[in-house]
């Protein structure tokens, strides 16, 4: 016979002593001084999907459907070397640098402790300064445990900006939308990530190399684009001089107008009347992908230089213009407005606000277009949270035996009348991200096409970026944006930002064979569209090498990790993670065979969705005891809603627990008094929204 406890979220009866728990980084609040006139943010925004029906009494703005067809243009700008920590990791409501559940280290210390070769521990930093490459090597698997840092790429990969410094894209971020699970695509340079972004693959590049050389075979997006009828454009500044001649200044396109890497680009031998070179719809002139040929416009950081670098697309925004801005275009920055170290990231912020002046010039582009700022990797700089890694052997996805992908975490904002809010997005995406929500739209007009290059299993990792978009709820209109000269930090209430629904939870529960003394854990994924998958990986925390084990679980295929305690005293210890602040822990020690002297706990865990508006999501927690002797279980909050609570189970009886959580997520520690080595604790997410 079961005794059931019901509690409040906050207080139950029993023998228990209550405990605050500690801010959550859910709710944690921006803390720097706000000068007079800095942006100030403030209030609760919605949480309906991405494409949930519109709410009971909400009204459509004028011009607008609620759904897809909705969005005329996406804008997509891919910026240079900058890791998410280092930009947002102070920011309210992400998984930044106040996460709780973060990798832990056997000898307790947390991914925010990297070690140097002298094993002095190194924690981040502000750091407002401009430095150069801090890459180490990427083909080095052992980092994989994320652990080797400092040793790879110096103390100062650890360091961060500060709010006042990252003002600007703080507040453009509090307005809209951040993706906290935005990842590169490969753990490599730059010249391999934009490939993905551009075609869906590297074709297993791991350097950069042969740059503007119009060498790769494979086929790029924009050709789909072109072929299924759809309108696009590159926006960029061409100076420079020849073929490869490319320029690291305030002028031409850095070698980032990664189109110029590609065979079907090539203009040599090109008559000028030929039509891939026709002004408004040639391959090569929406391309930008003509040889490098002079300088247009002045070699400095003057408003002159950012007006003529970005003519073309102030042109095309232009009512009336000759060449109107097309369904989807991107842009590429000169080094000097890039980001890239040692080029800072003021100048990139002048860039974007100025691109975003451009859009919002004209109100029948601003409402009807996405706006997509992402990163083409980290350039070395610290990110804590692991990304998802594929199995040895995964197609596609190793060159060698070298995991390509994922890299580290980089920024995304998402600026559109559908992600305005203040929202943070947390499926795992990546730069084919782009090109997938691209297709999803594609399909949506009746122009369908399919990308060959992205691999099987990057397709079921990474999300469409459809999770992070509400087009049932659009909010049109003007914003405003402050100076990034002004250097000032956004004030944002510490309930602003709100996560995306997602319609489905990774999870993770453990059993025991007493008789072959095995413990294993059974990783689940319920929930979500046909074939979503997550990336699962295990590290023991005692008793065998620290390491990292990956396993990519389905709806449709659950994994098993199983541990021998005969090869470890009977002992066991390990934690798997997985992204959106998934973490499970479980230790202790197996019994015998056949014995049942003193108390013997296990927990079973179920995950149970909310019910309408009155039932939250719940962890319910089962409370057993297989031997002779009570078991007093301690139950302790470690982040969101909860408290500490003591739950006594009788000899061979059952307790039941509901867990409360805050929205949708949990994080709760369980340990007994009958056993100093056990412990296990439960870390996530309960999806919230409806199956995609």
């Amino acid at each position: 016979m079961s005794e059931q406890l019901f509690p409040m979220p906050e207080s139950a009866p029993g023998d228990r002593a209550d405990t605050t728990t500690a801010t959550t980084r859910r709710r944690f609040l921006q803390g720097a001084g706000v000068a007079a006139g800095a942006l100030v943010l403030g209030g609760t925004a919605g949480t309906t999907g991405a494409n949930a029906a519109p709410k009971r009494g909400y009204v459509l703005p004028k011009g607008f459907k609620g759904d897809m067809s909705d969005l005329k243009h996406v804008v997509i700008l891919m910026q240079e070397n900058r890791s998410l920590d280092h930009y947002f990791g102070t920011f309210p409501g992400i998984r930044g640098l106040s996460d709780k559940q973060a990798l832990r280290f056997q000898d307790g210390t947390t991914v925010f402790q990297q070690k140097d070769g002298s094993g002095n521990i190194v924690t981040p930093r502000v750091d407002d300064g401009t430095w150069g490459n801090d890459h180490g090597a990427w083909g080095d698997v052992n980092h994989r445990k994320w652990d080797l840092w400092v040793q790879h790429n110096g103390a100062s990969c650890m360091n961060h900006h500060s709010d006042a410094y990252m003002g600007f894209y703080h507040s453009v971020a509090a307005q809209y939308t951040i993706a906290d699970q935005n990842f590169c695509s490969e753990f490599g340079p730059t010249d391999p990530n934009r490939k993905y972004l551009w075609s869906g693959t590297a074709n297993s590049e791991t350097g950069n190399g042969d740059e503007s050389n119009y060498s790769r075979p494979w086929i790029t997006v924009a050709e789909q684009l072109q072929d299924a009828g759809i309108d696009w454009r590159l926006y960029s500044d061409n100076s420079g001089n020849g073929r490869q001649g490319y320029l690291s200044a305030w002028v031409g396109d850095y070698g980032d107008n990664e189109l110029k890497y590609f065979k079907g680009f090539d203009p040599q031998g090109l008559s000028a009347d030929d039509p891939k070179l026709r002004p408004g719809t040639g391959l090569i002139w929406r391309g930008n992908a003509t040889y490098y040929s002079g300088t247009t416009s002045p070699d400095d950081d003057s408003e002159a230089n950012l007006d003529a670098v970005l003519k073309d697309l102030r042109d095309a925004c232009l009512p009336g213009a000759e060449h109107p801005l097309p369904a989807v275009s991107w842009l590429v920055a000169p080094y000097g407005w890039s980001e890239h170290p040692s080029a800072d990231s003021l100048h990139g912020e002048r860039y974007v606000k100025k691109v975003l002046d451009i859009l919002q010039s004209n109100p029948d582009i601003w409402n009807h277009t996405l706006f997509i700022l992402n990163y083409d990797e980290n350039d070395g700089k610290f990110d804590h949270v692991l990304p998802p890694w594929p199995e040895p052997g995964t197609a596609g996805e190793y060159a060698g035996d070298y995991p390509l992908g994922f890299g580290p975490r980089v920024p995304m904002l998402l600026v559109s009348p559908w992600t305005r809010g203040g929202y943070v997005a947390s499926e795992v995406f990546d730069h084919t991200s782009t090109i997938k929500f691209l297709e999803t739209w594609a399909a949506h007009l009746g122009k369908p096409f399919r990308c060959p290059n992205i691999s099987d299993w990057r397709r079921s990792i990474a999300g469409d970026l459809t999770s992070a978009i509400d087009f049932a709820h659009p909010q049109p209109g003007p914003a405003a944006f402050p100076d990034p000269l002004a250097e000032q930090p956004a004030s944002i209430a510490a309930d602003h930002m709100k996560p995306r629904p997602l319609s489905f939870h990774p999870h993770a529960t453990i059993s025991q064979d007493r008789a072959s003394g095995t413990v294993t854990a059974t990783m689940t994924l319920p929930g979500g569209a046909k074939g979503k998958a997550m990336s699962f990986q295990v590290f023991p925390d005692k008793y065998q090498a620290f390491s990292s084990t990956p396993f990519t679980v389905t709806a449709q295929k659950p994994r098993t990790y199983t541990w021998d305690t005969k090869a470890t005293n009977g002992k066991y210890a390990f934690s798997i993670y997985s992204n959106d602040g998934f973490v499970r822990s479980f230790a202790g020690e197996v019994a015998p065979a056949g014995r049942a002297a003193g108390g013997l706990p296990h927990v079973d865990v179920a995950l149970l969705k909310g019910e309408g508006t009155k039932i939250e999501a719940q962890v319910k927690l089962t409370l057993h005891n297989d031997g002779t002797k009570p078991v007093r279980y301690t139950l302790a909050a470690n982040d969101y809603r909860g408290s500490t609570r003591n739950v006594t189970v009788a000899a061979g009886r059952t307790n039941v627990v509901m867990w409360p959580t805050q929205l949708g997520y949990y994080d709760v520690v369980i340990t007994v008094d009958t056993d100093t080595t056990w412990t296990q604790r439960y870390a996530g997410r309960i999806a919230t929204a409806e199956e995609g």
